[in-house]
């Protein structure tokens, strides 16, 4: 037990608030010593950020980076990154990502528990001032909201009232809690949304997008009553989202210069939160999907030919970006990470340079000014505001835009054609960032089916169990008390 908190609970100087990856724990430590002063707080939620990271290891990965974000787009039919499975649906129990996936989204629940844990027990005396205590233990149930989110959204029916919630945990893992069931979907959001409720409450305003603050609890509710999209959602989620547009604090803001943005990555504030990665040898290795992966999908360099087709997506989606103003910030060439020098043409706003610059400022962005727009415009338009009412938001983000230019849409004949708008502006200005394309291609229709359909015009018809993951084999075959998702192979 002992070993399994050391990994978790990472003890890490204080130099500077960020350093929650790169620095070694001086000694062991378990959760009774770990926190016996504000210092000893601190250094907890900095192990609750790193297991972004390092998961329940000590090594840089992608579990909540590329990876994620290019399976989703390829389920989408957006990007190619992701692989067959994902194109297909046609992932089972066995499928290795998922598995790891589940086992280190499930450490980073872990780690906010022991955060909240550690945290609840130390006297207030402990703080600079009492509000801090709140803030902290707010900071890593945010946390955990975040995590179990992403679990409903992978794992389970989050669009539907029945059994196959999320695992829900709030101790620390042992070998006797482990063996439990799912809750419902209904609960699984109750005690995500309680989680945020807190957040909203008692964490401070976006001052960095390398920490959370209340304004991505606000957001994250959104897009939960988003996709969920029962009764009464949309108008609450309305009504949070325009809220919490009004309360924003003047540092979080669009940069009109995209490429800018993207330059800055997690130190733009346009980004309400990022996956942050410390200065240190190979930052690229720690974003994978980004630099090597999603690379290796475009075009290879040919000296004095350009290339012929964007091979980093399918048809629909290529059509929609080499016409749009963007295409020439969000594309460019990168080095693969081998030692050859080759270049392919892919989505450089996320891969960069690759190998030219190894310890560039690689990163996910989880959440950017934009997609608040974007959800406003889409909300607008499933409560009954006009059609110029709904796309006016999509014309507030592209006026913000001064590099590239982003000429103002004109407003459509019909609300099917104000729908498509918006579904093709979340694809062209979200795509292989955060997942969110896959989720609208559910949650928006064309020819009275899933948009992702029209995306991937060669799949066959899919169940929506498929909508979901399958329950991983590494956890029903030690957790037997567990309910797979059903219509897969465990």
């Amino acid at each position: 037990m002992k070993r399994i908190l050391y990994i978790l609970i990472l003890g890490f100087t204080l130099a500077s608030c960020d350093d929650f990856l790169t620095e070694e724990p001086a000694h062991s430590q378990t959760l009774d010593n770990a926190v016996t002063n504000y210092d000893g707080a601190k250094n907890v939620i900095n192990g609750m950020y790193a297991t972004l990271t390092l998961g329940s290891g000590t090594s840089g990965s992608d579990f909540f980076g590329g990876g994620l974000s290019c399976a989703l787009s390829t389920q989408a039919g957006v990007s190619r990154a992701g692989g067959t499975n994902y194109y297909s649906m046609s992932y089972n129990s066995t499928t290795n990502a998922l598995g790891t996936f589940w086992q280190q989204w499930y450490a980073c629940v872990n780690s906010a528990n022991a955060a909240i844990i550690a945290i609840s027990a130390l006297d207030e005396g402990k703080f600079p001032e009492a509000k801090e205590k709140s803030r902290m233990i707010a900071e890593a149930r945010c946390f955990r909201a975040w995590v179990n989110a992403h679990l409903l959204w992978c794992f389970g029916h989050f669009r539907t009232d029945d059994e196959y919630g999320i695992l829900y945990k709030e101790e620390l893992s042992d070998m006797i809690n482990v063996f439990r069931n799912r809750l419902n979907v209904k609960d699984s959001y109750q005690k995500i949304f309680d989680d945020l409720d807190a957040a909203i409450k008692d964490l401070g305003n976006y001052t960095t997008s390398k920490r959370l603050s209340r304004q991505l609890a606000q957001a994250l509710k959104v897009k939960l009553l988003l996709n969920r999209g029962w009764e009464g959602d949309y108008a609450n989620a309305l009504t949070l989202l325009n809220e919490t547009i009004a309360g924003l604090p003047a540092d979080f803001k669009m940069d009109p210069d995209m490429k800018k943005m993207y330059d800055d990555a997690w130190d733009s504030k346009e980004v309400l939160w990022a996956r942050y990665l410390e200065d240190g040898s190979g930052r690229a290795y720690a974003e994978f999907a980004y630099t090597q992966t999603i690379i290796q999908t475009g075009d290879l360099l040919v000296v004095g030919q350009e290339p012929s087709s964007l091979k980093s997506f399918y048809p629909e989606f290529n059509s929609w970006l080499e016409n749009d103003p963007r295409y020439d910030v969000t594309m460019g060439w990168a080095r693969r990470l081998n030692a050859t020098g080759q270049q392919y043409f892919c989505p450089t706003k996320v891969a960069r340079g690759g190998r030219a610059n190894m310890n560039d400022k690689f990163t996910t962005y989880y959440f950017r000014y934009p997609e608040l727009l974007l959800m406003q415009a889409e909300l607008r338009a499933r409560t009954g505001a006009t059609i110029t009412e709904a796309l006016a938001p999509i014309n507030t983000l592209r006026d913000n835009r001064t590099n590239p230019v982003l000429p103002k849409i004109p407003e459509p004949a019909t609300r099917e054609e104000l729908m498509d708008i918006i579904f093709k502006e979340y694809c062209l200005e979200l795509f292989v960032e955060n997942g969110s394309e896959w989720f609208a291609s559910l949650r928006f229709e064309k020819a009275g089916k899933p948009w992702f359909y029209t995306l991937k015009p060669d799949l066959a018809e899919v169940s929506s169990e498929k909508y979901c993951w399958p329950i991983p084999s590494v956890e029903t075959s030690v957790n037997n008390q567990i309910k797979p998702n059903p219509g897969f192979d465990n």
